[in-house]
């Protein structure tokens, strides 16, 4: 392992150390400044021997990118990867940096025990990334209260991030510890499949560790004690014995829950860190929270996103169409059930008008008066007879000796009247 005692004076050619903020197993993390661009970040150096090759830098590079993919907000940002030519081709990366204490270092500075509330809080946000983690076929493979970091900012509550996701198994890959017998991780939360040569890695792999980290928060202590094989004799062949043994405080529903979080079969766990730790809530009597509003706190991927608008829109549609369906059949009722629809206008209609040549609206002279000799057509009944005037001119060697002024001589016809009837036998009446 690449030790912490002395750094070159930039690493990569890019990242100027400035001070040691930790060191680990697995390597040591400092604060560096980017040289370009003056943001301070935290880089973290892991083991000298995963870079032994361009594959195990592939590889190193891809396990690096999980916490990209999983895009939470509960998850530490990592924004490079690479190796260091300056510390002998080892990998390390680069990290946002955050301000505060991981869980481990609050637990141990905490003067009593923390509150079944604050540990709920707390493990509900981890919950929150490890299931859309699960979701993306990510385990992270050693959780525990070191690797859950209480970041603290102005002007917002602290949040909890988890740090090092894959790096264990990248580390197990790189190194072939599997083939030397060697187990990586850290005994005290590792579950029994995980310590076992022929045992499976899943998400309740996980889910086990949180149960451990939750019984490390509440009670002040580990579960199991004593050095890294007393542990794993004691979690390999031991039976799991309830809390209340050791913190009668803790009975009752704390026990079936630990019982079920930490069980030796996996099948047996809860079916997600969600479900856990709702279910932790409820055991100490705490408010829960719907899984599906936790999760709406995450960010979905955009083709989930645009699916769920595609559905909302065909709901939209859907609804749109019913209600004009139930307009029209109530419309086709109210009209008397007629087969063909109808396209009469709600609106009264308007009169009808009937257009009259313009040659009918010029007065005509009446008709000459019929002789004695001939019988007397019948004349159009007129009705409201009005007086027309015609004018009528001067006889011919008539004097011109009118004053200007006097209107002519006009001749007054009365319009014909409707004829009267003549009763021929008025007389013998």
């Amino acid at each position: 392992m690449t030790t912490a005692l002395k750094l070159p004076s930039i690493i990569a050619s890019r990242y100027v150390p400035l001070r040691l903020i930790a060191k680990g197993g697995m390597g040591a993390v400092y604060e560096v400044e980017h040289a370009r661009t003056g943001e301070h970040l935290a880089l973290k150096v892991l083991l000298s021997s995963m870079g032994s090759s361009p594959a195990d830098l592939e590889r190193f590079k891809r396990e690096a990118r999980a916490s990209a993919r999983i895009k939470s907000e509960h998850v530490v940002h990592v924004i490079d990867a690479d190796i260091a030519p300056e510390l002998d081709g080892a990998p390390f990366l680069v990290m946002e940096l955050l301000e505060g204490a991981d869980l481990e270092q609050v637990a141990a500075s905490a003067p009593a025990l923390l509150s079944p509330a604050v540990v709920v809080d707390w493990l509900r946000q981890v919950a929150r990334a490890l299931d859309k983690a699960h979701r993306l076929g990510i385990v992270h493979r050693d959780l525990k209260p070191e690797n859950l970091f209480l970041a603290t900012a102005e002007a917002r509550p602290d949040i909890v991030k988890v740090l090092d996701f894959g790096i264990v198994k990248m580390i197990q890959e790189g190194s072939g510890a599997t083939d030397s017998g060697q187990i990586l991780g850290t005994p005290r939360y590792m579950a029994p499949e995980q310590a076992s040569t022929n045992g499976r890695v899943t998400p309740a792999t996980d889910c086990y560790a949180l149960g451990m980290v939750a019984y490390r928060l509440l009670t002040g202590e580990t579960y199991y004690k004593g050095d890294v094989l007393s542990v794993l004799g004691q979690l390999l062949h031991e039976t799991l014995q309830p809390p209340s043994r050791r913190h009668p405080t803790f009975a009752g529903a704390f026990d079936d829950w630990f019982m079920r979080a930490c069980h030796r079969d996996p099948a047996q766990r809860f079916a997600s860190a969600g479900q856990q730790i709702e279910a932790l809530s409820e055991a100490f009597a705490l408010p829960t929270v719907a899984l599906a509003s936790a999760r709406e706190t995450e960010r979905l991927p955009r083709d989930a996103r645009r699916r769920r608008a595609l559905a909302a829109a065909l709901l939209v549609v859907t609804g749109l169409a019913m209600v004009v369906a139930a307009m029209a059949l109530n419309r086709h009722r109210r009209d008397g059930g007629s087969p063909t629809p109808s396209t009469a206008s709600s609106f009264p209609a308007a009169p009808s008008v009937t257009r009259v040549p313009v040659s009918a609206l010029t007065p005509t002279v009446p008709p000459p008066l019929p002789s004695s000799n001939s019988s007397p057509a019948p004349a159009a009944p007129v009705r409201n007879a009005e007086k027309v005037r015609i004018r009528r001119p001067h006889p011919a060697g008539a004097p011109h000796n009118v004053r200007p002024g006097t209107p002519p001589a006009v001749q007054t016809v009365a319009t014909p009247e409707t004829p009267k009837t003549v009763d021929p036998y008025a007389d013998q009446k």
